[in-house]
């Protein structure tokens, strides 16, 4: 059976079709421009957006126009729980998309709550090491093409920004 969330109403009949051809088409439109402008200077969301998305059918589509806007709801309502936490209220994110609870003492298991919680960190922690590993990994492919090209300064050069960060973890 197919699971539907609340905002996949938005995206037409076949919802999970659409977010995976819209995602796809973000990514390489994406790739193809940092490729193409990426190289030479930094690139900032903006010019993204309005380099690959702004004249597209997929962003002045009326389901084009929502797929966007879901993230920015979700965005909006995560940042206001953020500002609650930090004006001392304790709402907790729940793993996994489950939402938010407002856990203090009166809760009935508040116990439990806080520490998934706090498990949430270690997976995060997880998580951060992963990515690490994998820009570890992308560095080494660079220096190996590089060497390859008979680039040797540079590979070193390189080689020392690995051994340098490696050092601090």
């Amino acid at each position: 059976m197919v699971k539907y969330n609340f905002w996949d109403r938005f995206y037409g009949e076949r919802p999970k079709t659409f977010k995976k051809e819209s995602t796809e088409q973000i990514r390489n439109n994406t790739l193809s421009y940092l490729q193409k402008y990426g190289r030479s200077r930094w690139i900032k969301t903006e010019e993204i957006f309005e380099g690959t998305l702004e004249k597209t059918d997929l962003f002045n589509s009326e389901k084009g126009k929502m797929f966007f806007a879901v993230q920015g709801i979700k965005s909006k309502i995560s940042s206001a729980t953020h500002k609650l936490r930090l004006l001392g209220n304790p709402i907790i994110s729940g793993i996994g998309g489950k939402g938010y609870r407002y856990a203090d003492e009166s809760c009935d298991d508040f116990i439990d709550v806080w520490d998934e919680k706090f498990s949430a960190f270690e997976r995060r922690k997880t998580s951060l090491e992963k990515e690490a590993e994998n820009d570890k990994k992308l560095m080494e492919r660079i220096i190996l093409n590089l060497k390859e090209q008979g680039r040797e300064k540079e590979a070193e050069q390189m080689q020392e920004i690995l051994v340098k960060y490696a050092k601090k973890n």
